[in-house]
């Protein structure tokens, strides 16, 4: 077979993504919530749906983008593609984890146990390798409560969920699109959203959960919610087959559905709220508080929220995010897209990686690791403008610079300048003339390595 006779790469059908304003205005209201949440946790614990959110999104984002370059390119460049991802996202990471060597080698130095080097060293190594989510997962106090007590970074699970993602999506998309796989792609990943939803309702964690010699990321796999990515990368390719003409002929009831979508999500977010349990409305525990509890009979008797939740949460922010993108004049799409959340949105991933770390030293100061809900109730403030005056310098003064240098490594011949808001030229031509960015605001979206918590 010739050049000439080789067969079409897929093209999406659907319109240029361009800015979504909604999707920067849910990372800005997300990466609060994950601030409120870290504080008041007991409290708002199922607000960890949010994950799943983020999840959703960043699977659909990723996955659209890669589509819409092979239909302006012919291709997929892999090189450029590991380049964005690695200029984005180490920069910020590595140097909070330097930042805390820093502070753990003067805890060793005076005799600070909890902040040793030995614990704070393999956090960072684990993060900056972003194998987090294997050796600290999600989950671990379950298991393994005193080695979550040692955790510094215990956030960071999230990104290395991601990092993995970010590996192997790239040429699996390339490879799908070269063959046309699209559609059969899509239907793979609904099929193991599906598998593991039921895994979880079964009491699955993971693989092998009852073995206390397995690797914890292993034993609670399935509360990692990869399962929540590929929802989102089966939302893009079959967002790839619907033209706009489609898409407004079911407006009526897709928005119907994007409307119900959004109180299935809401209640989700609060089913295992220790403040709704409170007032007397509907409490569902999160997970066991133990290991003593951590069997499948024992977990089977008990109607947990993570048995269904995360599954029904994802499933209903898939529904919200086809609103997001195809009906912009919706009313929640319009209510995201207010500047001040599409600004924290913007913050979102630097707030996200260096909360933690005023966290932890202003909670140990003010009320200790068991405080009074009066007292968490007066530290949140505080904790929350802790997090926004450390970040600030690092998106000022380490991301936007990074922003501008990603640029070089676009896809497209122009992209949005997060920094100035406008269409710049991308790649070499970038490093040209310096000629004046083009008006707009219609280009790539914000980061798809959105805040999770």
């Amino acid at each position: 077979m010739t050049v000439l006779d080789a067969p079409r790469p897929f093209t999406t059908r659907a319109p240029k993504l361009g800015l979504v304003g909604g999707f920067d205005g849910i990372r800005g209201i997300g990466v609060c919530m994950v601030l409120v949440g870290h504080a008041l946790f007991e409290y708002v614990e199922s607000w960890v749906t949010i994950v799943d959110t983020f999840f959703v999104l960043s699977g659909f984002l990723i996955t659209t983008l890669l589509l819409q370059e092979v239909r302006t390119t012919g291709t997929i460049s892999l090189k450029k593609f590991y380049l964005r991802r690695a200029t984005r996202l180490l920069p910020s990471v590595w140097l909070f984890a330097t930042v805390w060597i820093l502070i753990s080698l003067v805890a060793t130095a005076v005799g600070f146990e909890p902040l040793h080097l030995r614990n704070v060293g393999a956090d960072a190594l684990a993060a900056v390798a972003y194998v987090y989510h294997v050796v600290f997962p999600n989950g671990l106090y379950v298991i393994e409560p005193a080695v979550q007590s040692e955790r510094t970074m215990w956030h960071l699970w999230t990104l290395g969920v991601e990092e993995w993602f970010y590996i192997v999506i790239a040429g699996t998309v390339l490879i799908c699109a070269r063959r046309r796989w699209v559609l059969q792609l899509g239907v793979a990943m609904v099929a193991i959203f599906v598998a593991i939803g039921l895994a979880r309702w079964f009491a699955f964690t993971g693989f092998f959960q009852d073995d206390e010699g397995m690797i914890p990321g292993v034993r609670m796999a399935f509360l990692q919610r990869p399962d929540a990515l590929g929802l989102g990368v089966a939302m893009a390719a079959f967002n790839a087959y619907v033209t706009e003409e489609h898409a407004q002929r079911w407006r009526r009831p897709v928005l119907w559905a994007c409307n119900l979508a959004l109180v299935v999500w809401l209640v989700m977010l609060n089913l295992s709220s220790g403040l709704v349990r409170k007032l007397g409305g509907p409490y569902l525990d999160y997970l066991p508080s133990g290991p003593s509890q951590f069997s499948r009979p024992q977990m089977l008797d008990n109607l947990y929220w993570f048995r269904f939740g995360h599954t029904i949460g994802a499933l209903a922010f898939a529904f919200i995010l086809v609103g997001l993108v195809r009906y912009r004049d919706w009313w929640l799409a319009r209510w995201w897209s207010w500047q001040p959340f599409q600004w924290m949105g913007r913050l979102s991933y630097t707030l996200y990686v260096w909360h933690a770390l005023p966290f932890i030293i202003l909670m140990a100061v003010i009320g200790g690791d068991d405080p009074s809900l009066g007292v968490q109730l007066l530290r949140t403030p505080i904790l929350i403008a802790a997090a926004f005056l450390v970040s600030m310098p690092v998106y000022y003064l380490v991301e936007l610079p990074v922003l501008r240098m990603k640029l070089r490594f676009s896809a497209e011949p122009e992209a949005l300048d997060l920094t100035t808001g406008k269409m710049v030229p991308t790649g070499e031509a970038a490093e040209g003339d310096g000629a004046a960015p083009a008006p707009g605001r219609d280009g790539a979206p914000g980061e798809p390595g959105a805040p999770t918590g």
